[in-house]
């Protein structure tokens, strides 16, 4: 007996499905977040700071200070484009808020007696409850290199390069205390660089996974490394203390959702 014809069509188009292999993203739209780590920036053991008179000059005793900077841990939200012209090569750019707020600790080693304000101790102390100020946005461009983007699972690297946009110093010091006139500020270390825009590069590691139509979640363990200026000794009676450079990584644990604006359909064998 001759199989039914729907037989028939319902076996063909079951085996056309089988040997058709999944859709390759080839546009995608990332928007993700997540954490990435701090560090030390800065000490200086010994920061003198002249005790002041009532006339606001220098009364030629000194006071004592360690003052640190430290990078705490934050928050990654951003949002990126990737586009594949070849299967397993694609490029990418991102816009992300990438935090690095700075937190100072100050530590009084000698102080003068200063009645009735210790205008030093109010600093001090002033400086170390202020808690991570500032915030950066990074913006980058690079490589991106997938395998078996055809998968259940598809792992990929990517190369970045970019910059990084700083909205506070990082070598700027101000102390504040209060006295009979109100909240008073004494510049302890100045800026003379002024903050901006700073060099940035980077590596990451991931994974990507169909989650529906035209989704993906992503999981991405990255290194974010950027040129910082840090104090490298005590400043003088003017606020000048020497500065340099240096390269500090940062590293994050980003989960993202990607939409896939456009795919190429996959090969029937």
């Amino acid at each position: 007996m001759r199989p039914a014809p729907f037989v028939i069509l319902a076996l063909i188009v079951t085996t056309s499905a089988a040997a058709q292999s999944k859709p390759q993203p080839n546009i995608v739209l990332t928007i993700g977040g997540g954490v990435v780590t701090g560090h030390g920036l800065w000490t200086v053991d010994k920061q003198p700071l002249c005790l002041l008179g009532g006339s606001g000059v220098c009364s030629g005793q000194y006071d004592t200070l360690r003052i640190a900077r430290t990078v705490s841990p934050s928050l990654i939200i951003g949002a990126s484009g990737t586009y594949f012209p070849w299967p397993h090569l694609g490029f990418h750019a991102e816009i992300s808020y990438l935090g690095l707020p700075l937190d100072d600790t100050c530590t009084p080693m000698f102080l003068n007696p200063d009645p009735p304000n210790d205008r030093a101790q109010q600093m001090c102390d002033n400086m170390t409850a202020d808690k991570g100020t500032g915030g950066t946005i990074s913006l980058f461009v690079g490589a991106t290199l997938r395998a078996a983007s055809r998968k259940a699972i598809s792992p990929y690297a990517r190369f970045n390069i970019g910059m990084v946009n700083l909205s506070t110093s990082t070598t700027e010091v101000v102390g504040a205390y209060v006295d009979a006139g109100g909240i008073q500020e004494r510049q302890i270390i100045e800026d003379l660089n002024g903050r901006g825009a700073s060099f940035m590069t980077g590596f990451a590691v991931g994974i990507t996974t169909p989650i529906g139509a035209g989704y993906q979640f992503r999981l991405e363990a990255r290194d974010v490394i950027t040129s910082l200026t840090r104090v490298t000794g005590p400043a003088n009676d003017l606020a000048i203390a020497p500065t340099d450079s240096r390269f500090y990584h940062h590293w994050g644990l980003v989960m993202g959702l990607d939409i896939v604006l456009e795919q190429k359909r996959g090969r029937r064998y």
